[in-house]
């Protein structure tokens, strides 16, 4: 979700709703600020039927918006400008287990900044990339890690080992977002590899251009990635991905395409190119149908998957949804690919493919 300053909160903004967990008054010399802290999250489970190689009857979590909870806070420091902080952590609902963080308190985002309304944003620490809040608009699944299409996206089948797959957040990293200029904004984020006489070595960056007016949306980002290593002897090699791509509202209906490319500066790594069609329609005030393609080819040969995932949203109040999500995937001959953690022997050319039914809550 974008601020009138072009700031982007996502998780319980473009999420989910949040409950004031207190508000502190802080006198100050020279006058009072007011500092406020909010509790957010999600809970989120599903029951699946899921075949690829073998098939399984399991319980799932986060299939319609991934189980979190989180702390944010926004100190008024007069001027239209704000201190800012956000925290966020990742649990599996059917065990109560972290999740996604790999061990780490807030794995999902842990970031402060400053905001103003005339000037922008600027936020230091874990946080989504820019490619991602251009993507997420487009995605009528969020950018879903359970069953959105757009995990494609991620894949590095067939390319070699000099590709760096596309991701969705960086370590320690400074990123700006712009005020919005008539429906224009951009954002740029640089984020150090942090080693020692080779700065290259594992450094991340990328930027978007965006544009959203009446019913169109559009956009353009990029994401550099350097392979990390702290051997003189191993150079590091450049990732670059590329996404163009937008939509446009014929209400109730919202159609969408992408276009993407990753490749490599390392000669022996192949290009992937992705391309993609989105649709979501607003059946009744309270029900929604969404579904998402995405094909990825190699140049030269290659495996070539194709995903596509519908889904049925329906809401049972503004904070409980009921859902439906189904997800195929098609591997090419020799091809493993999946999504949502749908099991495929190497090589095997399986098929995956999924039907489930959840309920996600917001707090």
């Amino acid at each position: 979700m974008r601020e009138k300053n072009g700031s982007q909160w996502l998780s319980g903004a473009a999420l989910g709703t949040s409950l004031g967990l207190g508000t502190c008054l802080a006198l100050a010399s020279g006058g009072a600020t007011a500092m406020t802290v909010q509790l957010f999250g999600v809970a989120d489970a599903s029951i699946e039927y899921a075949k690829g190689s073998q098939s399984v009857v399991r319980m799932r979590e986060g299939q319609q918006a991934a189980s979190r909870w989180g702390l944010r806070g926004i100190e008024d420091l007069g001027g239209g400008t704000k201190a800012n902080f956000l925290v966020e952590s990742g649990f599996n609902i059917d065990t109560g287990a972290e999740f996604f963080g790999n061990g780490r308190l807030f794995g999902r985002q842990s970031w402060m900044g400053l905001s103003n309304n005339t000037s922008g944003e600027i936020r230091l620490g874990r946080q989504y990339t820019p490619s991602f809040y251009a993507l997420l608009r487009l995605d009528p699944f969020l950018l879903n890690g359970m069953v959105s299409p757009f995990n494609l996206l991620s894949a590095t089948a067939s390319q070699g080992t000099g590709h760096v797959a596309y991701g969705a957040r960086f370590d320690n990293a400074v990123q700006y977002f712009s005020p919005n200029w008539g429906g224009f904004a951009f954002g740029a984020a640089v984020a150090p590899g942090e080693v020692p006489g080779n700065p290259r070595s594992g450094t991340n960056f990328g930027m978007n251009a965006t544009y959203e007016a009446g019913n169109a949306y559009a956009f353009y980002s990029y994401q550099g990635m350097y392979t990390g290593t702290n051997l003189p002897q191993v150079p590091t090699v450049l990732t670059s991905n590329h996404f163009l791509g937008g939509s446009y509202r014929f209400k109730p209906v919202e159609v969408g395409l992408l276009l993407a490319q990753a490749s490599s500066k390392l000669a022996a790594t192949r290009v992937a190119r992705h391309y993609g069609i989105t649709f979501s329609w607003n059946v009744t005030q309270k029900d929604t149908f969404k579904a998402v393609a995405i094909k990825r080819q190699i140049l030269g040969g290659g495996e070539r998957p194709w995903s596509m995932t519908i889904g049925w949203d329906h809401d049972l109040s503004k904070r409980t949804t009921a859902y439906l999500r189904a997800v195929y995937v098609h591997n090419s001959p020799g091809g493993s690919v999946t999504n949502n953690s749908i099991a495929i022997d190497p090589g095997s050319g399986d098929d995956a493919r999924s039907i489930s039914v959840g309920l996600r809550h917001r707090f």
